[in-house]
């Protein structure tokens, strides 16, 4: 108990360290009385014509993604080649003036700099030189002189950089150090570079055509290292859908800004993360998305592109399906058919188009009238057949056969000899549907056949990857055998039932000699493509481990540290066609939330209800019981669900967790309430979160603050008592005498008191005895008897007012004379 109140108390501290994170950009949600469009606000475009981004050595208008800043004693401190502080509006058109006051605490090499859009004055260069480069071409560079000649150590300097007309000029303490000619058009973002410093910076300025880059820090990633991983991840996903929400509220085809003809097909992509990762199918981005490709996929008919709106589809009826049975478990399969039905129906259009646009090689391409086929394009059709297989969508034997004997076909015929130790997951029970669903769009379970990784003839192996277009193949890589493994895991769950047992066998080698490639070839950090392809191979093969690697905490630490403090994921080590931030944080989210497992669940396998993963609910302080249902919810899982869709009779769960509570116990939720509280804005929701508070606290908060307080003194009250802490008894007796009007935490206290044995708390328990709340009478008489070895003189908590106070002066005189 005590491990939970500390890793609580964690999560409330923290909600006040990155409250300005979060709350500035939460998914909008509004009530049923309200119209979802109000709930949008797009960023500001007016120009601004001054702004201070740090004033004093405070940072107010300032974006570090990488981190490395510090505001501290009245100075901004910076320190690390690629640590940038970005102001957070960008230079236009026309004249403007950049202004920097800061002190560099080394004058060699120190590549601490001054960046204005594609330019950077460079404070120390190679060999401790001035150099500007960048201007008016990314090639351009002027060495200006040694640095030491302009700058002393340690002391403060004033740099200004000014446009009149085209010409640039750059000052240093009034000095002019330089001019550059034909510099028109807007200029871009501005920002100063820490370099191996530290650098100091007192004030930093601009005037002009300034306009809101929309860039914001979304997450701190120091803050959160004292998180456990699920947290983080947690925190992590909302940065990342935060960064996508507000981009793409700017510009919702921007995701794709290299490819236009992949602009469909890039948001079906986006949206089918964001709804993975919890946000809303009815979220302004995701719907406008999802009508974008209703719209144009149907005559596009773009593999790629289709596929990623049939994963989005199918999140779209799973978040459906599964808000449906959070309210009520016992719905069956033919009333979830009636759920989402557009989204059924979009389905059903996805699936003409992929199925018929199979082609006689068995794989598929780019276009849907492609003759030829490569395994990128095939392994996303071939997921898409499997959300069609899962959804009930008939699929022939003819498309499952030609789907295999293609993967097949592109493998490398011959490997080295190894030895793979692959660990799968263990195995779940499948919880089987009810009722007799006939228009096959439910969800199926897949035939009863032993999982392909789990014979003897895993003990040896043949390391054989997959190539992209080549039959029988010399070699494999990294992205195309992850999708050939990915494919044949598909087929080998929904469609073995198709495949003769010669056929069957060969895709059981071929799994087998594909991961045991991938277990000794083992680099899936070059890019985010690869990245989600690893994610399907272990998902979908359900497995924990490719030898070392466990590969799920893996790839999560990876991305947990490369997160930039905007939410986004930069470029990784390699990059793939079409690459952008929104696109590699739409991957970074699928992978987090292991988007592929979807395919080996249905909707009732969730945790958020007793027969997940706890096999003991009432022994564990995250799992609260709803009598309503008779059940278990855990509420950790729910928390999450509610902070990005909150609902109103979603949250009427909640309020009815925190109703069948002790009353005593019902403060446990404070930092849960907070967390969902925080990105709930319409009128509705914040009524049932009002009532919340006022069910834990009749006298409910001021603000979130005071709550956050209360909570703190509440927890340590508890604590004293559940640690046995005898040494802080006298902190308990004062934290009970101060809470006399707040039975809640007055309560608590007492209660503390009691597992501790403190007579003196006694005198506080008589006092109770006269409270207008039973519950307190009660617990200090019964406190009162279990204090002593012998009994005090009888009292009665129900008895008229009267007969109480003759009571209480016979009791407190008890008490006192044995004190």
């Amino acid at each position: 108990m005590g491990r939970v109140l500390r890793r609580v108390a964690r999560a409330i501290i923290l909600l006040q360290m990155a409250a300005v994170c979060w709350l500035s950009t939460g998914p909008m949600v509004s009530s049923a009385a309200e119209p979802l469009a109000s709930a949008v606000v797009l960023p500001s475009l007016t120009p601004v014509g001054a702004k201070e981004f740090i004033r004093k050595g405070v940072p107010q208008g300032i974006f570090a993604p990488d981190g490395g800043w510090t505001a501290k004693d009245g100075k901004y401190t910076g320190s690390g080649k690629n640590c940038i502080a970005y102001a957070d509006h960008s230079l236009g058109d026309g004249n403007f003036d950049i202004e920097v006051k800061l002190t560099l605490h080394k004058v060699g090499a120190n590549y601490a700099g001054i960046q204005f859009g594609g330019g950077r004055l460079i404070l120390g260069g190679d060999g401790g030189k001035l150099i500007f480069r960048g201007l008016p071409k990314p090639d351009h560079r002027v060495d200006l002189g040694p640095l030491s000649d302009r700058v002393q150590k340690d002391e403060i300097i004033q740099v200004r950089i000014r446009r009149r007309g085209t010409n640039l000029l750059i000052f240093i303490d009034g000095k002019r150090l330089h001019i550059i000619k034909g510099i028109g058009g807007p200029l871009g973002e501005i920002g100063i570079i820490a370099g191996d410093g530290p650098v100091d910076v007192d004030s930093f300025r601009a005037s002009g055509n300034l306009r809101s880059s929309g860039r914001k820090q979304r997450i701190n990633r120091e803050s959160l290292k004292s998180l456990s991983r699920d947290e983080r991840i947690t925190r992590s996903i909302e940065g990342g859908i935060d960064f996508i929400l507000d981009k793409a509220l700017e510009d919702p085809a921007g995701v794709s800004p290299s490819r236009p003809e992949a602009i469909p097909g890039a948001r079906a992509l986006e949206a089918y993360a964001l709804i993975v990762a919890g946000v809303d199918v009815n979220h302004p981005v995701v719907r406008s998305h999802l009508e974008a490709c209703a719209s144009a996929l149907p005559n596009q008919r773009r593999i790629y592109d289709v596929s990623c709106w049939s994963f989005a589809l199918d999140a779209a009826i799973s978040q459906a399906e599964q808000d449906a049975l959070l309210i009520d478990p016992d719905l069956d399969d033919l009333q979830l058919l009636r759920l989402a039905r557009d989204h059924r129906n979009n389905l059903k259009t996805a699936s003409d188009i992929i199925l018929s646009g199979q082609n006689s090689t068995g794989g598929w391409r780019y276009l849907h009238s492609s003759s030829d086929a490569d395994t990128s394009v095939t392994q996303f059709a071939s997921l898409a057949v499997g959300v069609f297989a899962r959804r009930g969508i008939e699929i022939s034997d003819e498309c499952w056969n030609g789907m295999t004997n293609y993967c097949l076909s592109v493998q490398m015929p011959t490997g080295g000899e190894v030895k793979p130790k692959i660990v799968l997951e263990p195995e779940r029970e499948i919880r089987k549907r009810r009722g007799d669903p006939h228009d096959g769009t439910t969800v199926a379970e897949p035939v009863d056949l032993a999982r392909p990784l789990t014979a003897q003839e895993m003990q040896t192996a043949w390391k054989r990857g997959f190539h992209y277009a080549d039959q029988n193949p010399k070699s494999g890589n990294w992205n195309m055998s992850c999708a050939g493994v990915s494919s044949l895991l598909v087929a080998f769950r929904f469609g073995k039932q198709t495949l003769s047992t010669e056929l069957r066998q060969q895709v059981r080698d071929s799994l087998r000699d594909g991961v045991a490639w991938i277990e000794a070839d083992w680099k899936p950090h070059k890019n985010f493509y690869g990245m989600y392809s690893l994610e399907k191979v272990g998902d979908l093969g359900e497995i924990h481990s490719f030898g070392e690697h466990i590969w799920y905490p893996e790839m999560s630490d990876y991305l947990l540290d490369r997160q930039q403090n905007e939410g986004s994921w930069g470029k990784g080590s390699g990059s793939y066609h079409g690459e952008s931030d929104r696109l590699n944080t739409a991957f970074a989210l699928l992978i987090l939330k292991r988007a592929s497992a979807m395919l080996t669940r249905g909707p009732r396998d969730i945790v958020i209800y007793t027969g997940g993963d706890s096999s003991d609910p009432e022994s564990a302080d995250e799992w609260v019981l709803i009598p309503r249902l008779g059940t278990y919810v855990h509420l950790p899982s729910l928390v999450r669900t509610l902070r990005l869709r909150p609902r109103p009779q979603m949250l009427k769960i909640f309020e009815e967790m925190v109703e069948a509570l002790p009353r005593w116990k019902r403060p446990t939720v404070v930092p849960y309430l907070a967390l969902v509280k925080e990105r709930a804005i319409s009128r509705g929701v914040r009524k049932i979160m009002e009532r919340c508070e006022e069910h834990i606290r009749p006298t409910g908060f001021e603000d979130s603050d005071h709550m956050a307080e209360w909570y703190q003194t509440w927890r340590r009250a508890r604590e004293i008592g559940i640690e046995q802490l005898p040494e802080a008894g006298d902190e308990l007796i004062g934290i009970a005498k101060a809470a006399a009007d707040d039975p809640v935490l007055r309560e608590t206290a007492i209660r503390s008191a009691l597992q501790l044995g403190l007579q003196q708390s006694a005198l506080l328990m008589v006092e109770d005895l006269a409270s207008p709340h039973r519950d307190l009478r009660l617990l200090g008489y019964q406190g009162i008897r279990s204090l002593f070895a012998d009994t005090p003189p009888e009292f009665d908590p129900d008895g008229d007012k009267k007969a109480r106070e003759e009571q209480i002066d016979k009791v407190r005189s008890w008490v006192n004379s044995r004190l």
